[in-house]
């Protein structure tokens, strides 16, 4: 599955599970759309830096988008800051 941006471009769960389901669980929502749970938790440090354990989206393209983001996050370099001040 390609980036999916801008206007509602059609995507599929199957797509969404080839794409994404080795880390994530999809469901669809009881009062509508579409919701995705991480597989494995992720640390404080992660979800300091933005990362999310939940995911939802009113249509499978904006769950796309925000799991697409997700990706991105996941593959940023972070600069751990010191535990300790440096003598």
């Amino acid at each position: 599955m390609g980036r999916v941006e801008g206007a509602e471009a059609p995507v599929t769960l199957a797509q969404l599970v080839a794409r994404f389901g080795r880390a994530w669980t999809i469901c669809e929502a009881v009062g509508g759309g579409w919701y995705a749970v991480r597989r494995a938790g992720i640390s404080v440090y992660g979800r300091h830096h933005g990362l999310s354990d939940v995911r939802c989206g009113a249509t499978l393209a904006e769950l796309a988008r925000h799991l697409e983001a997700e990706k991105r996050l996941e593959g940023q370099t972070w600069q751990r800051a010191p535990t300790r001040p440096a003598p």
